[in-house]
């Protein structure tokens, strides 16, 4: 399976969400498809909604950390949406979720 990524923005937050398996061959469209968001939306906090990610792997955890690290210079709040096991244990276990805000809803 691949990856879908859009994005939509409400009036005070950019939603960005992502559908499918994140890893080694498609942590760039991530990571260009959230630039992307960003670059247009550049004002307002960033809500990645990973409920219908099925896979998550060291290279996803990775875009993610360089994701909240540029909203964090930029002045904007991550949340992350996860309610699945595929995304919440890799975070978990790397204890990520100590460093992310994760929510249950977008």
């Amino acid at each position: 399976m691949g990856l879908a990524v859009r994005w939509k923005r409400t009036p005070a937050k950019l939603v960005v969400t992502v559908e499918g398996e994140i890893d080694t061959s498609t942590v760039r469209r991530l990571k260009d498809s959230v630039a992307a968001a960003r670059d247009s939306e550049e004002q307002l906090d960033l809500v990645v909604d990973l409920r219908r990610v099925t896979f998550l792997n060291s290279a996803g955890l990775a875009a993610l950390v360089e994701v909240a690290s540029q909203c964090h210079r930029a002045g904007q709040q991550l949340r992350l949406v996860c309610t699945t096991h595929a995304v919440l244990n890799p975070i978990r276990l790397t204890g990520l979720d100590q460093v992310f805000t994760i929510v249950d809803t977008p």
